[in-house]
């Protein structure tokens, strides 16, 4: 190979990553998040899962490792919460004259998160002391409760644990 065909090269490499770089988006809509609707009044409400967009330290456009929740209001889209993981889903739930969206999410391998938010209108207020997680990908909603299994090693043994939770505008309490 001779110089100029080197030199060529490494150009064209240069250039399509000052190119990329220069294309870098500050946020990318991935997909609509999957929105479990409990109510069956709130089928207007829709949220985005997005992506913010950065260049790295050689100029490379990449995504960050947060999802953001997007949402809309009035047509008007917004950053309504900010997630530490990946593949979201959304369950909303009346209860108690109060909505709610319990977001659940993976934080790596089998850890699943669930966060607890207030919804009025179309805006997420986290509620405090609500983040629950499970090390099975195992946290479901049933009839407004929340039951969580994990699997722990006690003496040598795999035991597997399912805890069952209750919830406010205060946060979440383990059911009695």
């Amino acid at each position: 190979m001779n110089i100029n065909k080197i030199f060529t090269c490494v150009f064209l490499l240069i250039t399509s990553h000052v190119s990329i770089a220069s294309d870098c988006l500050s946020i990318k809509v991935i997909e609509p998040i999957k929105v479990n609707d409990k109510t069956e009044r709130m089928q207007s409400i829709k949220f985005d899962k997005v992506k913010l967009l950065h260049k790295d330290k050689s100029g490379i456009c990449l995504p960050t490792q947060d999802t953001y929740v997007l949402a809309f209001n009035e047509g008007v889209p917004f950053i309504t919460a900010r997630l530490k993981g990946h593949t979201p889903d959304i369950t909303l739930i009346e209860k108690n004259d109060n909505d709610y969206a319990l977001i659940k999410y993976y934080a790596g391998n089998k850890l699943q998160v669930l966060k607890g938010y207030q919804l009025i209108g179309s805006e997420l207020y986290e509620l405090p002391n609500f983040t629950l997680s499970g090390n099975v990908s195992s946290i479901n909603i049933i009839d407004g409760l929340i039951n969580v299994e994990n699997n722990e090693l006690v003496e040598e043994k795999p035991t597997n644990s399912v805890t069952l939770y209750d919830f406010s505008l205060s946060g979440v309490f383990i059911k009695p």
